[in-house]
């Protein structure tokens, strides 16, 4: 009976039920967002290693002058897509206080970027790379961890 009934189905049932496979078909292949297909976040870790510092010395103007090594502060970050774009949680662990951050990325030239006032960043085969400018200059460099 299921058949007989199947095989009379009106052109335009038919054209609707073929319309309908095909856009099932297609969706995952175009890229289609899936609620259960979200992408793992990516954790990563390095060094904020702060180069140089503001002189406090001088208060008409902003001078920078070199940071005695005084150790690379450890940061880690968790880069995720859970939205729209991209997303970094950046944490710097310096002493017994750790800064964080939420940036925003967006993709540029094969690589993401996230900019804020005061960093710069991108993240590009497998690492992220910056700099924040702040009241210290400092480099960022972080990789996948373990």
């Amino acid at each position: 009976m299921i058949l007989k009934h199947s095989i009379s189905m009106k052109p335009a049932h038919m054209t609707l039920l073929g319309v309908l496979v095909f856009v099932a078909t297609l969706s995952p292949l175009s890229g289609g967002e899936q609620p259960k297909a979200r992408s793992q976040p990516i954790k990563l870790t390095g060094i904020f290693d702060p180069f140089e510092r503001q002189d406090t010395n001088v208060t008409h103007a902003v001078v920078m002058k070199p940071i005695p090594k005084c150790g690379e502060c450890h940061a880690r970050a968790v880069l995720s897509q859970d939205g729209p774009s991209p997303r970094l949680e950046l944490f710097v662990a310096h002493g017994r206080t750790t800064n964080s951050w939420v940036i925003a990325g967006r993709p540029k030239d094969r690589q993401i970027v996230f900019e804020k006032p005061k960093f710069r960043l991108a993240y590009a085969e497998g690492r992220l790379r910056g700099t924040y400018e702040g009241r210290m200059r400092a480099r960022i460099e972080l990789k996948p961890g373990e």
